[in-house]
């Protein structure tokens, strides 16, 4: 049977006019959702959360240190270049 002669079109058209509304009421039920079994987002049973405190993953809870007054900054900076420094004098050989 060719899909293209008068009859065969005949008996197709119909039937695709009711597969496409078939699929529109399908698809437009599935928005509506709510009161179609089967169809509704599962309900789980997720806790309440505090909004000031988020939920970890597995990783405990990070432990913050104060920030660092100036005189320790000033520490900090002084020994990092005295490091810096010394790494430096290790890697360029003292010309003599």
């Amino acid at each position: 049977m060719d899909l293209f002669s008068p009859t065969a079109r005949g008996r197709a058209v119909p039937t695709l006019r009711a597969a496409l509304l078939l699929a529109l009421a399908a698809s437009l039920s599935a928005c509506a959702g709510s009161g179609i079994p089967g169809l509704a987002p599962p309900q789980t049973s997720v806790p309440e959360v505090d909004a000031t405190h988020f939920p970890t993953l597995g990783a405990p809870p990070a432990e913050r240190r104060d920030p660092l007054t100036t005189e320790q900054q000033q520490k900090l900076q002084r020994d990092l270049e005295r490091l810096a420094r010394q790494q430096q004098a290790k890697q360029v050989p003292q010309a003599q």
